[in-house]
Formats: C-alpha cells, structure tokens, sequence
C-alpha cells in the first residue's frame, strides 16, 4: 500500500469518527433544557464546552475534506505557496498540511 493510500484511508477513518462526534455534540446540544434553574446553569455552561469542541470538530472535518479533495485531483502532495513537493514524512504527521516546512 503506498504512502498517499495509507494516509487517505487513515482520513476517511478520522473524518466517519469526527463527523459522528459531531452528530452526538449537535443531538447533545438540542436536547430540552432542564426544568431545575441550577441544573440549567451547570448545563449552559457545558453546551459552551460542547459548542467549542463541535465547532474544533468541523475546522477539522473541513480540512479532512479538502486534504480528501486534494488526494483525489492528484494535488495532495503540492504545495500550495511555492507549488513544490510537500514530504511524505510531514503529510504522514500532518495529514491536511497544505505548505511544505518551508513555506510554513
């Protein structure tokens, strides 16, 4: 299996594991509120929690879904500053880097 397959499928598994992380955050976020006024504040103060990581969760399925996009036009390994050739070594650490080191 080359290198560019074996990280395409590690970011296919990342983007079903987010996207249903982000699922279960959105069905947590939309339950009722409750009826005791100081559970309600404990549980505001948790949908803020929950709210931050969703919202984590779908800057990373974006950049998933573009490294995915990019993979499948052949552009994957292309850097998108000075359109040289991003290692393997740093895509294997940073899946969805869209510069080399270089231009980082």
């Amino acid at each position: 299996m080359s290198d560019i397959v074996k990280i395409k499928s590690e970011l296919e598994e990342k983007l079903r594991e987010l996207t249903e992380r982000a699922k279960e955050i959105d069905d947590e976020l939309s339950e009722p509120p409750d009826a005791d006024w100081s559970e309600n504040a404990v549980e505001g103060e948790n949908d803020e929690v929950l709210e931050g990581v969703g919202a984590l969760a779908l800057a990373e399925i974006q950049k998933i879904n573009l490294a995915l996009s990019k993979i499948e036009a052949g552009t994957y390994e292309t850097c998108s500053k000075c359109k040289g050739k991003i290692p393997v070594k740093r895509l294997e650490a940073l899946p969805y880097a869209t510069t080399c080191i270089k231009c980082a």
